[in-house]
């Protein structure tokens, strides 16, 4: 990662704060002994908030066999680390709002069926949350694309550059965003990443999900390879789901992904089946 990238913001964009909250939660977590119901309050004195997060732990993706009707019975049951990660989503959105070349209501709303798609393949590849823990995938889902609402905020063609690299499975999809300009959404989603203080494996991830070397490079903890790895697997079976084609990016990354994974194309084609009829179902696709 070179000097220039980072340290220097590309010209014209702005990287909105961290809210105070997330600070609040960070400080809590952070201490020797920290406290799940003060934790809670924390984020129950945002009433909007706290009702968007219950809305998601109650909802299929995370499968509870009760329904949580308090933010502190959700911290105790999924735990802090999972929790911080949906205030940091649902502040995230409120802070990339405005007038957008996309809807950055499909675009948040994809987000979340990415990350409910991890989970899903977490649980199918029966990952150890030791080796890949599923709260890592959650958040992968959820940020990998982070840096699109601000592109899309500053340039008003970025709908049609979306639509071309979408439309271009033979080319790595930043490549053809640096055809018209000067940076990326990866690269973009790394600036926010790293200023809202995401875990450093996130934030190189987020900078990385396009990098077709990043399953060869041995500096890379395998942790972060099966998370890219899954990342490709959940968007092409999610874009099957919903627009009945393949991911832009399966030609190219479909062989070292299935690899990483140790996953034949039979196994791949079982599995995809499998999930794409689960998912279907459970969110009415």
């Amino acid at each position: 990662m070179s000097a220039t990238l980072e340290n220097t913001l590309p010209s014209g964009f702005q990287i909105p704060p961290q809210p105070a909250i997330l600070q609040a939660l960070k400080n809590e977590h952070a201490k020797k002994m920290p406290s799940m119901t003060a934790f809670a309050e924390i984020i129950s004195r945002d009433i909007a908030l706290a009702a968007n997060v219950l809305k998601t732990v109650n909802s299929a993706q995370f499968g509870l066999p009760n329904k949580i009707s308090d933010i502190r019975s959700a911290v105790v049951l999924l735990g802090m680390d999972a929790i911080e990660t949906l205030v940091n989503f649902f502040e995230l959105r409120k802070c990339l709002s405005g007038k957008a070349s996309i809807s950055l209501e499909k675009f948040w709303d994809q987000a979340s069926h990415t990350a409910e798609m991890m989970l899903m393949l977490h649980a199918a590849l029966d990952m150890g949350d030791d080796s890949c823990p599923k709260e890592d995938a959650h958040s992968f889902g959820l940020f990998r694309d982070c840096g699109i609402p601000l592109m899309a905020m500053k340039y008003p063609d970025y709908k049609q550059v979306l639509q071309t690299a979408n439309n271009s499975p033979e080319r790595v999809f930043t490549a053809v965003e640096n055809d018209f300009y000067p940076t990326d959404h990866a690269v973009i989603g790394y600036f926010i990443a790293k200023s809202w203080h995401f875990p450093d494996a996130l934030i190189e991830l987020i900078l990385r999900h396009h990098d077709d070397s990043f399953l060869s490079d041995k500096t890379v903890a395998a942790s972060q390879k099966t998370l890219y790895a899954m990342i490709k697997l959940a968007s092409n079976i999610l874009s099957h789901v919903k627009y009945q084609k393949p991911d832009s990016e399966w030609l190219l990354a479909s062989a070292e992904a299935l690899d990483w994974l140790k996953l034949s194309e039979l196994d791949y084609q079982e599995l995809h089946a499998d999930l794409a009829e689960r998912f279907a179902i459970e969110f009415d696709l």
